[in-house]
């Protein structure tokens, strides 16, 4: 009998297994195969879980001693996990001159049957919406109403990342984490394509 296994999925099971079972899954494998299983602040894609962030961040895995609410923690995971896609070398800063372009994950928040049924004027408003806010990110916000100067932060900067590519993979390797700190009544669904 042959049993073939994909080396993504093998790498998975790895990651969430106890010590022992990666012992056995090691003698039986080989270690190299599990190598890139290893999550590592090198390359973002070795963060898979939580626990993968912390573990590459040499952090505890946080415990909830004060029954704080379920979009709080979830808040906290993101932050730790956005620090471990960051990687070794990044260190984000203020750039007072607004050069610095930070990207956030983005979640549209319509079932696909309700943007299939939309007209295009109003898929085009949507599209519109989103361009506009999506590029707003910042370490502060400061406010002077009806003075000369303005400037706001739209979105939280502890949750962007450098890349494009990188805050896609955080928003969707994580998506049930990001819909437990983002929901209220709804429920994740497939993505459109």
């Amino acid at each position: 009998m042959k049993v073939e296994i994909e080396e993504s999925k093998l790498q998975t099971a790895y990651a969430n297994a106890c010590d022992g079972v990666k012992d056995f899954m090691e003698s039986l494998f080989g270690k190299k195969v599990f190598e890139a299983a290893k999550p590592t602040l090198d390359d973002y894609k070795t963060i898979r879980t939580y626990e993968d962030a912390c573990k590459a961040l040499g952090e505890p895995i946080f415990e909830d001693p004060n029954n704080l609410p379920n979009h709080i923690i979830a808040l906290m995971k993101l932050e730790t996990i956005s620090r471990a896609l960051w990687g070794r070398n990044f260190q984000p800063k203020p750039d007072g001159e607004g050069s610095k372009v930070y990207w956030y994950p983005w979640f549209a928040l319509w079932t696909k049957k309700e943007v299939e049924d939309m007209n295009p004027e109003q898929r085009g408003a949507l599209l519109s919406a989103t361009a506009g806010s999506g590029a707003c990110a910042g370490f502060g916000c400061l406010d002077a109403g009806g003075r000369s100067s303005l400037a706001s932060a739209h979105v939280g900067f502890r949750l962007c990342q450098e890349t494009e590519e990188k805050a896609k993979y955080f928003g969707q390797q994580f998506i049930e984490l990001w819909a437990e700190y983002l929901k209220f009544n709804f429920t994740v669904g497939n993505r459109l394509k």
